[in-house]
Parts: structure tokens; sequence; C-alpha cells
């Protein structure tokens, strides 16, 4: 299963790292990407071992204050796509 997590009130990178190591340590997960830009955390698990409950609650154990903004069961988006959405935010701002 793969889910798309929005969060918010991560203020560093090493916090966001944190999140993401301990997510991905979890029994059952198989990747865990979060991307500190969008605060945006993409997890690819097997829900016959770990739950979507049990990583929430590991986001929330890991940072005390970060909180879901949003749940999406999705197909990730592919790095380059990403990378070009953060390009043309750049773009704007340097206009």
């Amino acid at each position: 299963k793969n889910n798309s997590y929005k969060l918010s009130n991560i203020d560093c990178a090493s916090c966001a790292l944190k999140i993401e190591d301990r997510v991905r340590k979890l029994n059952g997960v198989t990747t865990c990407n979060l991307n500190y830009i969008f605060l945006k955390l993409n997890v690819t698990f097997n829900e016959e071992i770990v739950s979507d409950e049990e990583i929430e609650e590991c986001i929330h154990k890991s940072l005390r204050n970060v909180k879901i903004v949003q749940k999406n069961n999705i197909d990730f988006i592919d790095e380059y796509q990403e990378e070009n959405i953060f390009k043309k935010i750049l773009l704007r701002k340097n206009k």
C-alpha cells in the first residue's frame, strides 16, 4: 500500500530526517521518503504487517508538534515531476 502524508510544524531538516528514519524502521515499511520542501511523507508498506494507525502514531511520537494535515492513498509523484514543480516555484519567486 502507498500512502502520502502532508505534514506541518516541521521546522528543520534534521526534524524531517528524524521522522523519516523512525517510520522507515517500522516493521512492514518498505520505503519511506520525506520531502522537506513540500513537507510530504511518502510511505510504501505491507498493510498485513503494519497499519496506517501505527505509521501515524510513529509520526506523532517522532516529533511532538508535528501534525498530519492530509493523508492520501496514492501513487507517488516521481522525482522528475517533483523536481520540475520545485523549479517552477523557484522561478516564480525570482521574478
